[in-house]
């Protein structure tokens, strides 16, 4: 569930399970990080150095001409090694810095724009100036991973650099991953009521997919409309299971309906050493690969399997996808509170140089063509807390705030709903009937062990406006009501009612809304997704909700775009145009817009092109992609929707 968490680590936050269509309940609690003792003298470690770019200005002209269609250069692509000629740092501070961590005794590995730098622990001690010790992690492979006790003190060449260290934070992770289980209420899936739980191709009608029969013409040949071709990818801290990737295909009978064997994933790359089978993030990385298969599985699909949700993790784990330059779409369903990067969350130290570590790398990959989508958060409108609960431990409150990587403008947010199909007793029909984004309040909890309770918090899609990031261009296609950046982008079916603190109805024992103060009384439609764990090790098939369902689902979809039209870099611009011409032509219909609901805060539809859980809406797919006049895939289990 996407509780925020703090400091430079990511963690798993309330990774509890429901089992459906079976027997069992499975919960794992989040804690925050122990500190166990001292890291050996004389074992070896690595951490991620960050530098600043050149030439940003020409770099932001170049971006907008290849994002545009009218331009000379539309796509033309860069590849990692003329970005880096281009905007990389300054060669000769690169070879300053690089002879400085030598000379102190380093190895070190240069990127494009960041260097991977490995020696001993008393010798990242003597040259960082701070203090190393071992904290128990609930993500890693290894179980453990060295934290600083202390701020750094960068050597004066990382400092006449403007080097920012991206590993050693000592605090309980501010990014988590962004599902949990659903309570279970009013059936238990859209084949026996009109809203729960959907299997993959339930969503594929729902949201107009094109019909699995639909081929292209691309590059002169003609082909099947599913990603083939395409390469997209999940950064996750943990490994996956290859056989719940086929239970999940099994259970919908694609091998018997298609004629051809079950798609598989391309490959798994362990990013400094992975986070192994079963780590925290299983759940999480199940859910990722799952969706982005079954959205399109004639795609490649590659797992960046991190360590751990620490900073130094995820930017390595970002390097790894960009500079090695496989992937077209990357998704990245965890996500942490943009404010806790800020002063007064670290004692006074500005930690948001972070983030521009992050922008920078999205920039890169966006020149490249890659596009990067985050989960916006599940927190609804109150993606943060207060300064009493972190880094403290005290009671605190739930407040306004957005979560990163998302905020990023280089980042497409994907938030979302409760999806509604219609109900036909007997039948797999999964036609779309509505949509809502109602939050769910929540009771009081402690959301990554501190100690204290937090209070007022809701569940519903990640929404709200950025601390950090001004509003793109793209975003004045649509009436959003800031000029500041505004999260998400676009949403698909996310789910809701989280089991263990939703407050429900005393006697529904459900979530109906009854206290939104607008208009939620009584809606009792909660969804969810249904995905394998396990399956032939003792798990199963489980029920989650989140927005960890909604970031790959998209990624699956976006996929049949780049089938098409090649990569697609920031795909923001392209989607709110599509935003603005269904706002000025009512004949042309790419989205599900005006969709009710409440995130804690306001409204969600109070734009009329515009809504804080959803963005822009929710897509209809084909036209999205650019396959309009195809044939919508169909019931579950027939040969448009297999």
């Amino acid at each position: 569930m996407n509780k925020n968490s703090i400091a430079r680590n990511l963690s798993l936050t309330g990774a509890a399970l429901t089992l459906l269509l079976g027997v069992g309940v499975a919960t794992a609690a989040a804690t925050p990080l122990t500190i166990v003792g001292k890291p050996d003298a004389a074992s070896q470690m690595s951490f991620e150095v960050a530098l600043p770019l050149r030439n940003v200005d020409q770099l932001q002209e170049l971006l907008a001409a290849l994002h545009n269609p009218t331009s000379a250069q539309y796509h033309h692509w860069l590849t990692p090694a003329q970005f880096g000629a281009l905007f990389g740092p300054d060669a000769a501070t690169v070879s300053r810095v690089v002879a400085a961590l030598n000379a102190s005794g380093f190895s070190v590995q240069t990127h494009t724009q960041s260097l991977h730098v490995s020696g001993s622990v008393a010798l990242v001690e003597s040259t960082l100036g701070t203090h190393l010790q071992l904290a128990q992690s609930h993500t890693n492979a290894s179980g453990t991973r060295v934290v600083s006790d202390s701020a750094l003190n960068l050597p004066a060449e990382l400092q006449a650099a403007g080097a920012t260290v991206m590993s050693f934070g000592s605090n309980e992770a501010h990014v988590h991953s962004h599902q949990a289980t659903a309570k279970l209420g009013g059936g238990t899936d859209n084949r026996y009521s009109q809203d729960g739980g959907y299997w993959f191709d339930d969503l594929k009608q729902a949201y107009q997919y094109p019909s699995w029969e639909t081929k292209v013409m691309v590059n002169g040949h003609t082909q099947r409309l599913d990603g083939t071709g395409t390469t997209i990818g999940v950064l996750m801290s943990s490994d996956y299971l290859p056989s719940d990737v086929k239970a999940v295909f099994d259970n919908e009978n694609w091998s018997q309906i298609t004629g051809k064997p079950d798609p598989h994933l391309y490959k798994d790359v362990a990013v400094n050493g992975g986070g192994g089978l079963f780590g925290g993030a299983f759940a999480e990385v199940s859910i990722d690969t799952q969706s982005e298969i079954t959205g399109a599985p004639g795609a490649h699909v590659i797992l960046y399997d991190i360590p751990d949700l620490s900073d130094g993790s995820i930017f390595a784990g970002y390097v790894d996808a960009i500079e090695s330059n496989e992937v077209d779409a990357l998704s990245a369903s965890f996500g942490g509170c943009e404010l806790f990067y800020f002063p007064r969350y670290n004692g006074g130290v500005d930690m948001r140089g972070i983030l521009k570590a992050y922008d920078a790398l999205f920039l890169q990959g966006n020149s490249q063509g890659i596009t990067f989508l985050a989960s916006s958060g599940d927190s609804a409108g109150k993606g943060c807390t207060t300064v009493s609960y972190y880094p403290s431990g005290g009671p605190g409150q739930f407040i306004a705030g957005v979560e990163m990587p998302a905020s990023d403008p280089n980042v497409t947010a994907v938030g979302g709903t409760n999806l509604v199909t219609v109900y036909e007793p007997g039948s797999l029909n999964s036609q779309y009937a509505t949509e809502n984004a109602w939050s769910d309040p929540e009771i009081p909890y402690d959301p990554y062990g501190l100690g204290g309770n937090v209070s007022g918090g809701v569940w519903g899609a990640g929404g709200g406006v950025s601390s950090m990031w001004p509003a793109p261009a793209y975003q004045s296609l649509v009436a959003t009501g800031s000029t500041a950046r505004a999260v998400p982008d676009i949403g698909m079916q996310v789910g809701g009612c989280p089991g263990g603190i939703s407050i429900v109805n005393k006697k529904s024992g459900f979530c109906d809304g009854e206290n939104n103060p607008v208009d939620g009384d009584g809606n009792t439609d909660r969804s969810y997704g249904i995905f394998a764990l396990a399956v032939g090790e003792g798990g199963g098939f489980y029920g989650f909700i989140g927005t960890s369902l909604s970031s790959p689902e998209f990624a699956g979809a976006l996929a049949l775009l780049i089938e098409q039209q090649g990569r697609m870099g920031n795909v923001n611009g392209y989607l709110y145009h599509l935003a603005a011409i269904q706002a000025k032509n009512g004949s042309l219909h790419y989205l599900h817009t005006q969709i009710p609901g409440f995130n804690g805060l306001i409204q969600s539809n109070v734009s009329p092109t515009y809504n804080v859980s959803t963005g822009i809406g929710t897509p209809i797919v084909k036209t999205v992609v650019g396959a309009g006049s195809a044939t919508a895939a169909g019931t579950p289990q027939t040969l448009s929707n297999p």
